[in-house]
């Protein structure tokens, strides 16, 4: 039977925007709406992989809004209910259950960690119907998507997870430094919110694919 990197890993932590739903090109149509409505020039899903960061609010500066800590809020809680509108019309990463599936039957433990918050995560992990796969799932509590780190400090003491035997997979290079702060390895993916020259961390691999991802985590 297939053996998980030689069972060096037995818990993965997978982040969920981007790395799990192909969400990024509606990111990408929900901000041109804001952009649009302020005036400013429109991205493309290009534009975004090469430039979107954490925090947001410098991605927001990036783009040209004007903004003290009062309107961000404003803004982003107008984006936000626009994404809510259609947060279910993106599909999953083509292929990426088969890999929950086979994780799930190499007894390796699961778990979602999202700067997206709690509720809307939780909503969103029921509506696609993958929940049976993961031991915990993990969203910030607020809409800015902040404290990723701390959330993830949760995760690895309520489930006592051996840092060791841990690995986070996500697409951006915030989940890098959450990976670093938490001690554990990290395997970033290209195929999310981020391009794939601006993942070359150190002691990290860059995926391209599910396929790919799917090679790395289960070696036949």
């Amino acid at each position: 039977r297939p053996c998980i990197l030689n069972m060096q890993y037995k818990n993965i932590i997978w982040d969920w925007n981007g790395t799990i739903v192909n969400d990024a090109p509606l990111f990408v149509k929900t901000m041109n709406v804001l952009l649009k409505r302020n005036n400013l020039p429109l991205i493309s899903l290009s534009d975004y992989k090469k430039n979107f960061c954490f925090p947001i609010e410098k991605y927001w500066r990036f783009l040209g809004f004007k903004f003290d800590q009062k309107t961000f809020n404003k803004f982003n809680g107008f984006f936000i209910s626009l994404y809510k509108e259609k947060m279910f019309s993106p599909s999953l990463q083509p292929n990426i259950v088969s890999v929950f599936q086979e994780l799930q039957n190499l007894k390796i433990k699961q778990f979602i960690l999202s700067a997206s918050e709690q509720s809307l995560l939780q909503k969103a992990v029921k509506h696609y119907k993958v929940s049976s796969f993961f031991s915990g799932v993990y969203g910030v509590d607020n809409l800015n998507a902040v404290g990723k780190e701390s959330v993830g400090e949760n995760l690895i003491n309520n489930h006592s997870l051996n840092l060791k035997e841990t690995i986070l997979v996500g697409d951006t290079a915030y989940d890098y430094r959450v990976a670093s702060k938490l001690g554990c390895a990290c395997v970033l993916v290209s195929f999310g919110h981020f391009k794939y020259s601006r993942l070359l961390f150190k002691n990290c691999t860059v995926i391209k694919s599910v396929d790919k991802l799917r090679t790395f985590l289960v070696s036949d």
